[in-house]
């Protein structure tokens, strides 16, 4: 089965359309389709309030309409700006890599304990045990919707990773958590700067 670079498999899509050879360029036909992402619920709730101070310090230049679903669109589109501004392969996917471990794999801690042997001999035996982060008990799930081609743009982005990418498999809803996660990373230590906040309302202007 061939890899899938996210839930709708757009790339998998079109290598197998042999009746279309031209099907690729209905991309270039604005149809949005859904992705489904899910957030820590506290980096959710800190977005919430991201936008709330937008909307006091900004009001007529911020869209009433704007919540977090247009907030990790709008990160995303950033990130593939990025990639569009010539970002070296070897940068995004030690970039992509580091994060992933960062936000998606639990702790892991070593415990001790006894196992029989025989019905009279028990032995210790050393086993790995998933920590959970506490602050992902609680987790937010929302939908965003985009163009199709912003989605196999980082479905193709993907792919050319691959081979350097460990043997790791991540996913375009992957890549849109990974950007607002370290996003909100940025916010929680240096605050909510009108600097961040007046780079927000200009790419607004563009996106």
């Amino acid at each position: 089965m061939k890899k899938l670079y996210s839930s709708l498999g757009l790339l998998n899509r079109e290598l197998s359309s042999y009746t279309e050879p031209f099907g690729f360029f209905r991309h270039f036909v604005p149809k949005r389709k859904n992705l489904n992402i899910v957030l820590p619920y506290y980096d959710y709730l800190r977005g919430l309030c991201f936008l709330e101070d937008l909307r006091d310090n900004f009001g007529q230049e911020f869209p009433l309409f704007f919540g977090i679903g247009e907030l990790l669109h709008l990160l995303y589109d950033d990130f593939l700006t990025q990639i569009k501004q010539g970002a070296k392969n070897e940068q995004i996917s030690h970039y992509l890599i580091n994060s992933y471990n960062k936000y998606f794999h639990s702790t892991k801690k070593q415990k001790t304990i006894m196992k029989p042997v025989t019905k009279t001999l028990l032995q210790f035996h050393t086993i790995e045990e998933e920590i959970p982060n506490e602050s992902q008990e609680k987790m937010a799930y929302l939908t965003v919707k985009m163009k199709e081609s912003e989605i196999m743009r980082g479905e193709v982005l993907l792919f050319d990773l691959s081979p350097k990418m460990n043997n790791l498999d991540i996913s375009v809803e992957q890549v849109i958590t990974i950007v607002y996660l370290d996003f909100i990373e940025t916010i929680k230590l240096e605050g909510n700067s009108i600097k961040v906040q007046k780079s927000i309302i200009t790419h607004l202007k563009r996106f």
